[in-house]
């Protein structure tokens, strides 16, 4: 799996990586929440790690920030135990924690159980044209026939919002709303997304211009 890893010690950040790497997880790690969330927004994770005692912006705070754009899976370390503690960063969008002080074995049985759900994931096939257009959720995984799409997280979030709702019509403001709300995004930025996704999938009018209206996708759903 992917995995962006928020960890400000950097003793326990780079135990982390390693185990995790050795483990065969592609990992991006990281001290600082900013630097954190300008990656997420950059690439594609099926998982984030995240401290939630930080410098700087707060875990529950960068959690927020991705829940407003993501449906990642989102693990959080915490020393919080109490009941209550927990029953709030399951309230804030987060999936799973792990306590401290932890033992890597249990990181590593935890992943490895996401992994599996992961697996199992929703998907959704489409045909256009003489192609087959898959959306695997919740990991945004979108392929063209057996190849995998290189997106980065905007754009695969854009794509899931078209996909997700074939040949229906999205504005620029519902797509903003939707992918980059924690953006000053402006609506002709869409326009940038949508020639992207257009070179992307290899085939201009697979998504289609309604003018006046946004945007939508017109592969068929077959599945």
């Amino acid at each position: 799996m992917n995995i962006l890893l928020l960890e400000d010690e950097k003793k326990i950040n780079d135990m982390l990586s390693l185990y995790l790497r050795q483990d065969g997880h592609t990992v991006e790690s990281y001290t600082r929440a900013e630097a954190a969330l300008d990656a997420f927004k950059a690439d594609v994770f099926q998982v984030v790690i995240s401290d939630l005692m930080l410098f700087g912006m707060q875990g529950e705070t960068f959690i927020k920030k991705i829940r407003k754009i993501s449906d990642v899976y989102i693990v959080v370390l915490t020393a919080k135990t109490a009941q209550e503690s927990k029953l709030s960063l399951l309230d804030e969008g987060v999936d799973d924690y792990i306590a401290k002080p932890f033992s890597m074995k249990e990181v590593q049985l935890k992943l490895r159980n996401i992994e599996k759900r992961l697996e199992r994931q929703e998907t959704k096939r489409f045909s256009f044209e003489g192609n087959t257009y898959t959306l695997k959720t919740p990991s945004n995984i979108i392929m063209k026939d057996d190849e995998t799409i290189d997106f980065n997280s905007t754009q695969a979030c854009v794509a899931r919002v078209l996909m997700d709702h074939a040949m229906q019509t999205f504005s620029r403001e519902q797509i903003i709303a939707h992918c980059l709300s924690e953006s000053e995004a402006f609506d002709r930025i869409v326009d940038t997304y949508i020639k992207d996704l257009r070179k992307k999938f290899e085939n201009k009018s697979i998504i289609e211009t309604v003018y006046g209206a946004g945007y939508r996708f017109r592969g068929v759903r077959y599945d």
